[in-house]
C-alpha cells in the first residue's frame, strides 16, 4: 500500500469521527434539559401543595371505654373498738432457787431426785457420805459426859465447901477455890453442848432438803462428786411453779398499764392453741434512760401448761375507742403496706395507702388514710388500678364465685 492509499483511507474515516464526537455533546445536552425539566416539575407540585387550602382531617373513631370490673363495695363507718396493746416477752420462772450444799469435802453418796421432778418444802434431795460427822458427834457426845461429871463433882465440892467454912473448918481461900472450880465445871459442859450442837448440825448438813414446793428445773449432782460450800449449786427449783412473763415496753405505752389487769397470753404458732391468762403484778418504777423502755411483770395463772422460755403474745384490752372502720376483706397489701381502694360516684377507683387500728369482729379500724362516708371495694380490691372504671355489684355478689368475689390481693 502506497502512501496515496493510505491518505485516501484516512479521509475517508475522518468525518465518521467527527460525527461521533458530535452525537455525544448533543446526548449530556438533552440530559442537562431533561434534569432541569424534572427540577421545574418538583418546584411546582410543592408550591401547589403549599398554597393549596387544607381539607378537612378525617374524623377519628372514639375510643371504646375499658370493659369496668364488677366489684363489690362498703361505706367508711364510724364503729366503737376495743384498743389492745400488744405485748410479746419470753417467760421466766417468778422465783427460781439455786440449791447447794454448806458441807466440806464431802462425797455425795445419793441423789433422791432429777429434772422435771416435784418436790414439797423439806424434802431430802440429796445425801452425802456423813461417817465422819457422825464420829464427830459422839467424840463431841462423850466430851459433853465428861464435862457434865466433872461439872457434878464440883458443884458437890463447893456444897461442902460452903458448909465447912460456916463451921470454921475451912478458910475462906480454899472455899473460893472450890467454887471457882465448879463454875469452870459448868462453863466447859456449855462448851461441851455447843460442840455437840455444831457436830449434829453438821451432821444435818449431809441431808440437802428442798427449801419450797416446786419443781426441779436444773441438776448438777452427782454420786461421788464432791462440793464444796459456797461452790457450784446442785439443782435449781422453780419455787411453787409460779411463772411469768417480763414484757418491756416503751414509755408511752406504760402509761396505759395498771396493776392487776388481765392479759390474754398465746404461744405464738402453737398447734393446740396454747393460751393462759395473766395478771399485770409489778410495773417497775424506773425507765431505762437511753431506750426509754420500762418493764412489767405478768404473773401467769398456774396449771397453764406454759413453761419458762416459751415466747408469748399477750393482748390487754383497753377502754374503747370510736374509729373509722372497714370490712378486714377489703384490705389488701402492696409492698408489704396496707392500702384500700375507694370508688367515687363516677365508679373511679382509686389507692389509698392507710394505717391499720384495733381489729374487731371482721373489721379493722383504719386510723389514718381513708375517712368516714368514702366507699371501699370490698371483693376486687386485688384486680384493680389507679384510676381503673368498676361496676358495683349488690351485696348479694359477695358469695358468688365470681373472679372478683376470689381477687387475691397485690403485692
Amino acid at each position: 500500500m502506497n502512501m496515496t492509499t493510505l491518505q485516501s483511507e484516512w479521509q475517508k474515516d475522518f468525518p465518521a469521527r467527527g460525527e461521533t464526537r458530535a452525537r455525544k455533546s448533543w446526548l449530556r445536552r438533552r440530559r442537562w434539559w431533561i434534569a432541569g425539566l424534572l427540577g421545574l416539575a418538583v418546584a411546582g407540585g410543592g408550591a401547589y401543595v403549599a398554597l393549596k387550602p387544607n381539607a378537612p382531617a378525617a374524623p377519628v373513631a372514639a375510643a371504646k371505654p375499658a370493659t369496668a370490673l364488677t366489684v363489690t363495695a362498703a361505706p367508711v363507718q364510724n364503729g366503737t373498738v376495743p384498743r389492745t396493746l400488744m405485748i410479746t416477752g419470753s417467760l421466766a420462772a417468778r422465783d427460781e432457787l439455786p440449791i447447794g450444799t454448806e458441807t466440806e469435802g464431802l462425797a455425795i453418796s445419793d441423789v433422791l431426785v432429777d429434772i422435771g421432778d416435784r418436790v414439797k418444802q423439806g424434802q431430802v434431795l440429796v445425801r452425802f457420805n456423813n461417817s465422819v460427822l457422825k464420829a464427830q458427834l459422839q467424840q463431841a457426845q462423850a466430851s459433853l459426859n465428861e464435862a457434865e461429871a466433872n461439872a457434878v463433882e464440883a458443884r458437890a465440892n463447893a456444897k461442902r465447901a460452903d458448909e465447912l467454912v460456916k463451921s470454921g473448918w475451912m478458910s475462906g481461900q480454899d472455899h473460893d477455890n472450890r467454887r471457882a472450880i465448879a463454875a469452870t465445871m459448868e462453863a466447859r459442859v456449855g462448851v461441851a453442848q455447843a460442840n455437840v450442837a455444831l457436830a449434829e448440825a453438821k451432821l444435818r448438813q449431809a441431808e440437802i432438803r428442798s427449801p419450797a414446793d416446786g419443781t426441779i428445773s436444773s441438776r448438777t449432782a452427782r454420786v461421788g462428786a464432791v462440793f464444796s460450800a459456797g461452790g457450784a449449786e446442785l439443782f435449781r427449783l422453780l419455787r411453787d411453779d409460779r411463772i411469768e412473763l417480763v414484757a418491756e415496753l416503751p414509755e408511752a405505752d406504760l402509761a396505759m398499764i395498771k396493776t392487776g389487769q388481765t392479759v390474754n397470753l398465746s404461744v405464738d404458732g402453737a398447734a393446740n392453741g396454747l393460751s393462759a391468762i395473766g395478771t399485770v403484778r409489778v410495773i417497775e418504777p424506773t425507765v431505762d434512760v437511753k431506750t426509754r423502755i420500762g418493764r412489767v411483770r405478768i404473773d401467769v395463772d398456774k396449771g397453764s401448761g406454759l413453761r419458762p422460755g416459751m415466747y408469748v403474745t399477750g393482748k390487754v384490752a383497753l377502754a374503747q375507742t370510736v374509729a373509722p372502720v372497714v370490712p378486714e376483706k377489703a384490705v389488701i397489701y402492696m409492698d408489704g403496706k396496707p392500702a384500700l381502694v375507694t370508688v367515687d360516684g363516677d365508679g373511679k377507683a382509686s389507692l389509698h395507702q392507710v394505717t391499720l387500728g384495733p381489729r374487731g369482729a371482721g373489721t379493722v379500724a383504719v386510723m389514718s388514710g381513708v375517712a368516714t362516708g368514702d366507699t371501699v371495694v370490698v371483693r376486687g380490691a386485688g384486680y384493680l388500678k389507679e384510676g381503673d372504671h368498676v361496676t358495683v355489684a349488690p351485696d348479694t355478689a359477695e358469695g358468688s364465685g365470681s373472679p372478683a368475689a376470689a381477687a387475691p390481693a397485690r403485692y
